[in-house]
């Protein structure tokens, strides 16, 4: 049985002055994408320089560092008229990219980035509500130059996802729900009257199949209803396993609600960054969220508030 002592004393707010350069790599490639996702039709509304308000909230104790003074103050001067044109939009990518210089970055890895990308591309898109077929288009071409992901979480959902409304030639109004929620769900960058929203994740394409006797489940994240320990109990109640790590034997990993700014990495951490690369290998857990896993506990008659 997993010891899950240590869960009692989890704590998640004092990450910061450990993981600096990695701080810095996964917040300029989120503020990178997010650049990207709100010039993709082509004009950026006053939602979208609401999410730029939000990535510098984001960031608010490490605003007087370098190099995050230095894009504070240049998105503080971009929006003070209200409006960010084609122009700035550019120069920030262009500031972003000259920061990130892969080349040169010890902790450039292309999973890492181009998920961290993704994650600011798709809040983007959504900032004001709604996805047009301009930003589909430019997701789908953007999604298509990283191919190395097609087989790793969340692309290989969302790609299939693209590819079929691309094929229908409409995007109907369920699609652009389901595709609206998945979006919001990916990123952690949300203006505030968002925070408090608890939003379901899956689009259609996403079959999700859980097993629990005898299954091994490992959580990332916090949970808006329980303690990892008290997730932990609740497998291990029904004939689960709880483990506190990811390896090739592990079934499920489990993402829960609540995102943790202690994910220095990517948008969702360490354990799904290395879940993704067993994934892309050829074997590894199933990456699922935790509404998947209480439905598959109801079930056994499992009910949570």
């Amino acid at each position: 049985m997993l010891n899950t002592s240590y869960f009692d004393t989890y704590d998640s707010g004092s990450f910061r002055q450990f993981c600096g350069p990695a701080q810095i790599h996964k917040d300029l490639n989120t503020l990178y994408g997010l650049i990207v996702g709100i010039q993709a039709d082509g004009h950026i509304n006053d939602s979208e320089i609401e999410l730029l308000r939000a990535w510098i909230e984001s960031v608010s104790s490490l605003q007087t560092k370098a190099p995050y003074n230095k894009f504070v103050a240049k998105i503080n001067a971009i929006i003070s008229d209200g409006v960010v044109t084609e122009e700035e939009a550019e120069d920030l990518i262009w500031l972003c990219k000259n920061y990130l210089d892969y080349n040169r970055n010890p902790y450039y890895d292309v999973i890492t980035s181009s998920t961290q990308q993704l994650g600011g591309f798709l809040a983007g898109i959504a900032a004001d509500q709604t996805i047009n077929i301009e930003e589909l288009t430019a997701l789908g071409n953007w999604t298509s130059n990283n191919a190395p992901m097609f087989k790793t979480w969340p692309f290989d959902t969302l790609l299939p996802a693209i590819e079929r409304i691309q094929a229908e030639r409409q995007l109907s109004a369920d699609d652009h729900s389901e595709l609206l929620t998945f979006c919001q769900s990916i990123t952690s960058i949300k203006p505030a009257e968002q925070e408090k929203v608890i939003i379901s994740v899956k689009l259609p394409e996403q079959q999700v199949s859980i097993l629990i006797q005898e299954c091994t489940f490992c959580f990332t994240g916090e949970s808006s209803r329980y303690t990892r320990k008290e997730l932990a109990q609740i497998v291990e109640m029904y004939g689960g396993i709880a483990a506190d790590s990811v390896t090739a034997k592990l079934h499920y990993l489990v993402i829960c609600d609540v995102r943790n700014p202690a994910w220095a990495f990517e948008m969702y951490g360490r354990k799904v960054e290395k879940a993704m690369n067993m994934k892309k290998k050829g074997a590894g857990p199933e990456v699922v969220f935790e509404e998947d896993l209480f439905a598959a506990l109801n079930v056994f008659g499992f009910s949570h508030s």
